[in-house]
């Protein structure tokens, strides 16, 4: 059984581990659910606010990105299955 301590740690540096495959090989990360932090050397690190805000910049064009390409995407794919209708 836990003490109250260990307890303490191990809810407060909640990270978790996630399996990704990049480039054919598999991966382990460490990865951090608690908003405002990220992992550096293992351990789960608070951010900058100037880092903050860059994120928050570059999460906005990425999704203004995405959302330009995916309707670009849908007509592309519309025709691709109107066309596999007329076979």
């Amino acid at each position: 059984m836990k003490t109250f301590q260990e307890y303490l740690d191990a809810t407060l540096e909640a990270l978790k581990k996630k399996v990704v495959f990049r480039g054919g090989k598999k991966m382990v990360l460490k990865k951090t659910n608690k908003a405002g932090y990220k992992v550096v050397g293992g351990k789960e690190v608070k951010m900058s606010a100037k880092e903050k805000m860059n994120r928050k910049k570059a999460a906005k064009k990425g999704a203004m990105k995405r959302k330009s390409g995916s309707a670009a995407a849908a007509k592309k794919r519309a025709k691709s299955m109107k066309k596999r209708k007329g076979m």
